[in-house]
């Protein structure tokens, strides 16, 4: 009997040790294990502790420095069957929070895990030790960098510290100042309760209005936002950004027209020029024609409230205002004066095109003979004229007639693309009533298409 025991005891020992486990591996957002600021995010990978129907949790221990009164932290799965377990350690200079880590200035953090379940058999203590700079408040602007008027700032504070109420929404106060004018006061507005994040939105402007967390800017600028701990004057924090006006930009949605009536989409994006950030603004452009005076001056539309982004149309020899004449080949500018630039000083921001006339339309068809109903004649259309729009197919349309069918009513033929210039049909050749897609014809027929606006045609023959 007992050397049953003994058997049955060593089995299941070597059982265990050969079983197909894996060891646990700490992680941590502290790059090459050295950070600073308040927070930190763990992952354990622990594919052994991996349930397939559930997301499961573990639990890890977390300590500073030589501490023995470590904290228990329970880390959760980041989805069924992952196998990586996740947990954001918030930390403190007080020791009053049991749920946040107390920290003081530069020292280690020790994250423990204790596998049961490694390849050798028995258990392993699994430790990760993370050099740390403390820093109670982390305050951040969301970029180095600002460029142009009625932009705007993110500002971000995080300290759990200062999360007091943890059922309540709470605010901070934060001071905003620049080289050249007075600070203002913005309130941080906390994203959720018991969360410590507080933010908030600073705009730069060209006068201050604190009502509204506008700072005035000028020229190449800086800003400075600082936040100073109530409660305890060294805990201080500070963030900076550069700012300066946008240089704007003026383009034109091509560099050629042609025909009467061409629309020329004009773009301008400045921020400079969106003075008033509740309405959509308005700013003038001037359309010259090179080596003469004729000129036209085009209003711009802001696209939204606030976008810094302007549109508008100048027409070609059109009955539509604002047009502007021009000759074949004539080369013509859209001017901008830039008022609020890098260098300081007002400089003109152009955009060229060309004009080319009145093009050619050339009609084909497929065929020069079409026989038996029900076959499909094929019509191509190419005039860069009637190509107005650079985004989306257009539509233009065809008289077609037959001689002895009855037929004598207008077709449409899409482009072939947003930008083409190029527009085709394919249409039934039939004896039933025409419409639609269908032409009528008789059993010995001519078949006429005809483009009226340039009285441009094509023709084939049909028998049947």
């Amino acid at each position: 009997m007992g050397l049953i025991l003994l058997i049955t005891v060593y089995f299941t020992i070597t059982a265990a040790a050969g079983t197909d486990f894996s060891e646990a591996v700490i992680e941590t957002s502290a790059v090459n294990d050295s950070g600073s600021g308040n927070r930190l995010d763990i992952s354990i990978y622990e594919p052994d502790k991996n349930n397939l129907n559930r997301i499961d949790t573990i639990i890890a221990k977390i300590g500073a420095g030589d501490s023995t009164d470590d904290m228990t932290i329970r880390l959760e799965e980041t989805g069924i069957n992952t196998g990586v377990f996740k947990y954001t350690i918030h930390m403190s200079g007080r020791k009053s929070n049991r749920q946040l880590l107390c920290m003081e200035g530069m020292n280690k953090i020790n994250i423990k895990y204790t596998d049961q379940t490694v390849p050798q058999g028995g258990i392993k203590e699994i430790v990760k030790t993370i050099s740390w700079d403390y820093q109670s408040t982390i305050l951040t602007l969301d970029r180095e960098a600002y460029a142009g008027y009625n932009t705007s700032a993110e500002i971000s504070l995080f300290n759990m510290e200062l999360n007091n109420d943890p059922d309540k929404v709470e605010y901070i106060d934060v001071l905003v100042k620049t080289s050249y004018s007075k600070s203002i006061t913005l309130k941080l507005r906390e994203t959720k309760a018991n969360s410590g994040n507080f933010t908030g939105k600073l705009y730069f402007g060209q006068s201050t209005k604190q009502d509204k967390n506008m700072i005035k800017m000028s020229g190449n600028d800086s800003v400075t936002v600082s936040y100073t701990n109530r409660r305890d004057k060294t805990d201080v924090a500070e963030c900076y950004a550069s700012w300066s006006p946008q240089d704007g930009q003026i383009t034109l949605d091509r560099q050629e027209y042609s025909g009467n009536e061409a629309a020329v989409l004009i773009t301008l994006t400045d921020w400079d020029a969106a003075k008033d950030l509740e309405v959509r603004d308005e700013v003038r452009v001037i359309a010259k024609v090179q080596g003469t005076k004729r000129n036209r001056t085009v209003t711009l539309t802001e696209t939204k409230r606030d976008s810094g982004i302007f549109t508008g149309t100048l027409y070609i020899n059109g009955s539509k205002n604002p047009s502007i004449k021009l000759d074949p080949m004539d080369r013509f500018e859209i001017v901008y004066v830039d008022k609020d630039t890098t260098t300081g000083t007002e400089e003109e921001r152009t955009a060229y095109a060309v004009w080319k006339g009145i093009s050619k339309a050339e009609l084909t068809l497929d065929q020069v003979l079409y026989k038996g109903y029900d076959t499909y004649i094929n019509i191509t259309l190419k005039d860069p004229d009637y190509n107005k729009k650079t985004a989306i197919p257009e539509r233009v349309q065809v008289l077609i007639k037959t001689s002895q069918g009855g037929t004598s009513m207008k077709y449409t033929l899409l482009e072939t693309g947003s930008d083409t210039g190029v527009f085709t049909a394919q249409l039934k050749l039939s004896n039933g009533s025409p419409g639609g897609s269908t032409i009528r014809v008789s059993d010995t027929d001519e078949i006429t298409v005809i483009f009226v606006d340039k009285n441009v045609r094509a023709s084939a023959a049909f028998t049947k």
